[in-house]
């Protein structure tokens, strides 16, 4: 009973994801699929356990979007070499605050987490994060390398 519980709750949350446009979907279904069977969580520890992964997961998003538009707004001003230092501190502070909002984030989710799952799957979800992240890039690499 609680194989089938945990099999539907990944299939649903993979139809969601799925349903999200282009490959950055597919790889969050792929991510979703690759941490549910490194961590076995069971019904409960899954039904407690996503809503505050995919909290993070958005929180992170979020972090990360923002980083890419102040990249953005320095290659519209014609790259590093045309900003003042005036605004080179201002997006190197931008930075340094994005930082200290992702690993407070990052503390955020550990400590949602040791309420709800022993700390032993926390440390195998931070290493199937790291693991899935190695797969990925090598698979990019590759397709690189077969093109």
């Amino acid at each position: 009973m609680k194989k089938i519980l945990l099999l539907c709750l990944m299939i649903f949350t993979m139809n969601l994801s799925f349903g999200q446009r282009g490959p950055r979907g597919k790889v969050k279904a792929l991510k979703i699929a690759y941490i549910t069977e490194q961590l076995d969580l069971s019904s409960k520890e899954a039904q407690q356990f996503w809503p505050i992964y995919n909290e993070h997961e958005e929180t992170m998003d979020n972090l990360k979007r923002s980083e890419r538009k102040s990249i953005r707004a320095i290659k519209e001003a014609n790259g590093f070499n045309n900003i003042t230092e005036e605004q080179a501190e201002g997006f190197l502070n931008n930075y340094l605050s994005a930082e200290e909002q992702k690993f407070q984030a990052r503390k955020k989710l550990i400590s949602n987490l040791q309420k709800v799952i022993p700390h032993k799957k926390i440390l195998k979800l931070i290493k199937a994060e790291m693991d899935f992240n190695k797969r990925l890039l090598k698979q990019l690499r590759d397709r690189r390398r077969a093109n």
